[in-house]
């Protein structure tokens, strides 16, 4: 069997969907308490988290959704007031790390990796840090309380506000680990995380029109992460869809 072949079957029985990106250029996690999941970004945000062993937080306010934590479906000015509130205090206190459950999406290294000239970085991250969004058609019906405050607001809502996005975002596949700013690294008026124990970075994957030189890209990597595989991605040629370049993987 060619070992492209026997790779996707690793990926599969890993309980992976059968067209990951990365299923037939590298193997899949070993452990089953991590997943595989994915980061993109421009050259030059990616080859500095690589060099600085770090990943950025985003911010609620800065994510790309205008309905960000605003999921609910609330009629009433006074309860629309609250869970706006509710959202302020969220950026003040909390950022997330934004992982991508696959890298194959065209639209993906549009949006995130600079019209595909951008890096995708792959980590293995510990289950138990990350939360997967659930993509829903209709907005959150709720109730609150006689004397809504953001306080006031339940558990089971205040998570479904930070995991829940439109249905047309669906093609992120995303998962998120939130964070305490106060506990991130800061720098300016930005902050990132640290590429720890729980979140290890495994594959660096080119984008289609990345100029980056590869080899060099590879020196950068070795010298922080040697365990890591990187590779080119190129446009598929019988589907809408990024894939690994063979002529490059490893």
């Amino acid at each position: 069997m060619p070992a492209h072949q026997i790779l996707r079957r690793e990926w599969i029985a890993a309980g992976y969907k059968p067209d990951m990106g990365s299923a037939i250029a590298c193997p899949p996690p070993t452990n089953s308490s991590t997943i595989r999941l994915y980061n993109l970004t421009s050259v030059k945000y990616a080859l500095s988290n690589i060099e600085n062993r770090r990943i950025k937080v985003s911010r609620f306010a800065d994510l790309n959704d205008p309905f960000e934590l605003l999921a609910a479906n609330f009629k009433e000015q006074k309860m629309r007031q609250v869970v706006r509130n509710w959202k302020d205090k969220r950026h003040s206190l909390m950022g997330l790390l934004c992982f991508a459950g696959d890298w194959s999406e065209p639209v993906m290294w549009s949006h995130y990796a600079e019209k595909h000239t951008g890096i995708c970085l792959g980590f293995d991250v510990n289950r138990d840090t990350v939360q997967q969004v659930s993509y829903q058609d209709d907005r959150i019906l709720d109730a609150l309380g006689p004397t809504p405050t953001p306080e006031k607001l339940s558990e089971e809502l205040q998570q479904q506000l930070l995991c829940t996005k439109s249905g047309g975002w669906r093609y992120e596949e995303e998962y998120r680990r939130f964070v305490n700013l106060s506990e991130a690294i800061a720098e300016d008026s930005r902050h990132f995380w640290p590429i720890s124990n729980d979140i290890e970075l495994v594959e660096v994957i080119l984008g289609p029109l990345c100029e980056e030189p590869l080899e060099s890209v590879r020196q950068k990597v070795r010298m922080h992460f040697p365990n890591a595989v990187v590779f080119k991605a190129r446009l598929a040629f019988q589907s809408f869809k990024i894939v690994p370049d063979a002529r490059t993987v490893p």
